[in-house]
């Protein structure tokens, strides 16, 4: 279970995770079709997605570049 948000500003969902060893800034990277399920919004420039929680309300998750 991976869940995005916090609080009642959140959803979780099942993902399988294909684990590599790799040399990135990234963390993890999330495909198509989860952030379709999140019914997401991905802004590269402002490192931020944008999606609805279960109430309606929209959820921000924001990157840190450091």
């Amino acid at each position: 279970m991976t869940t995005f948000g916090q609080g009642k500003l959140s959803n979780s969902f099942t993902i399988m995770y294909l684990i590599i060893d790799a040399n990135t800034s990234y963390f993890a990277l999330i495909g198509r079709k989860m952030l379709n399920e999140l019914r997401a919004i991905v802004s590269i420039p402002h490192l931020k997605i944008k999606f609805p929680s279960l109430t309606g309300e929209i959820v921000t998750v924001k990157a840190d570049q450091k």
